[in-house]
């Protein structure tokens, strides 16, 4: 499976920026600053949704800003557009309503130390946490690290089959480091159980949540520090570990009014009476496309005994990608549609989510595949990978046995 690293980095750097809490008193906080590297010139931080500059006099400089509650993330970044390919260029820091002092490295903002704050204390415990996981499997993150390198200079050739090419072998790579992502999870959720009360689990565990039930997820949500859960950061979390209880096996199926690839009309009404597989995918999900020979496999055994597939594509932004990847996979014989996604120009707000078909079904991670019955309720819910694959396909062949 893989994760939408990228789209829940926008989203993670989004709640970053946003001072947090709804109270009725603000506080402030101060920031004494020096910057290892700078003497004189500017660094940003985001104040709202745009970044605000801050002046550095003889490698020095003093930050002032209103607070609403107990604790807000912010980002600082070297120059005033937010790059996250380039991650010397940010850091975040969780601030707290008082004196707090932070150290800057200009040529490399990860290595910048904030003191005076014990949620970013936590969160530099937290992270030596997760340095000590990977320093195990070192080669194999620098590996991954040198063929995303690769991949920037050959897409920058305009050569599609090249870059395609380091695509797949950046998948490869990324498999091996199936253990150590294992290993971070299991100690991230450890972290939150043993540190029920701290504030960066708020930001941390919207991470964690496609390897946990709903049950789990409220659990944990509930055992936080009830100070924070009035934060935007906290209602966010709450409203998607809610969203765990849409597409899961056992409730009705949302049902969704789109339009098909080739233009017309298609709804979940359309197949009433055939089991439904859909497929949520997109041309840049290597995992997906590496699926779609075992789906044509599926499509070809059990198409005649009322088992009907419909692709929904997260392309929305470059739907020529879209249908060039249906052709070049083989995959037209059976339906295509795009989530629906759309944003408001110019930002990450998103707009009319009553057509995200995506969101309609809890979807934030790709492949993800949902099995649907005649009836219309969810059978079976697939998160991708090989032990998936073998769950799907012992499913289909018990639902088919006798057709």
């Amino acid at each position: 499976m893989i994760q939408l690293n990228i789209i829940k980095t926008v989203l993670a750097t989004s709640l970053l920026t946003t001072m947090a809490v709804q109270t009725s008193a603000q506080n402030k906080f101060h920031i004494d600053g020096t910057v290892i590297g700078l003497q004189d010139g500017k660094i940003y931080y985001y104040k709202g949704e745009e970044a605000a500059s801050i002046e550095v006099k003889s490698g020095k400089f003093h930050l002032d800003g209103d607070m609403e509650g107990p604790v807000s993330s912010v980002l600082f970044l070297r120059d005033s557009k937010y790059n996250y390919k380039d991650q010397t260029s940010f850091t975040s820091f969780y601030l707290e309503p008082k004196k707090q002092t932070l150290k800057l490295n200009y040529s490399d903002f990860r290595k910048s130390v904030l003191t005076g704050s014990k949620p970013q204390d936590d969160s530099y415990r937290f992270e030596a946490i997760n340095d000590k996981i990977k320093k195990k499997y070192q080669k194999q993150f620098d590996k991954v690290k040198a063929l995303q390198k690769k991949y920037d200079q050959v897409a920058a050739t305009k050569d599609e089959k090249a870059t395609e090419a380091v695509a797949y072998e950046i998948d490869d790579a990324k498999a091996l480091l199936g253990p150590a992502y294992k290993e971070m999870t299991a100690a991230g959720m450890k972290f939150m159980k043993d540190n029920p009360k701290s504030f960066i689990n708020i930001n941390n565990m919207y991470f964690y949540l496609d390897d946990m039930s709903y049950e789990e997820a409220i659990k944990y949500y509930n055992s936080f520090n009830n100070l924070y859960k009035n934060t935007k950061e906290a209602k966010y979390l709450l409203s998607k570990i809610e969203a765990k209880q849409k597409g899961v096996p056992g409730v009705m199926a949302g049902d969704f009014d789109s339009i098909d690839i080739n233009g017309n009309p298609i709804k979940l009404g359309d197949f009433k009476g055939q089991y439904v597989l859909m497929d949520f995918w997109a041309s840049w999900c290597i995992p997906c496309r590496k699926g779609n020979p075992h789906l044509l496999k599926i499509y070809n055994t059990y198409k005649s005994k009322g088992l009907e597939i419909v692709g929904v594509a997260d392309d929305d932004n470059n739907q020529a990608a879209w249908r060039k990847a249906v052709e070049k996979d083989g995959i037209g014989v059976w339906k295509h549609t795009l989530r629906g996604l759309q944003y408001k120009p110019g930002t990450h707000q998103q707009i009319n989510k009553d057509k995200d078909i995506s969101d309609g079904y809890n979807v934030s991670s790709l492949p993800t595949k949902i099995l649907i019955g005649p009836d219309g309720k969810i059978v079976a819910r697939y998160n991708g990978g090989e032990e998936d694959d073998r769950k799907m396909d012992a499913d289909l062949e018990a639902i088919f046995a006798s057709k």
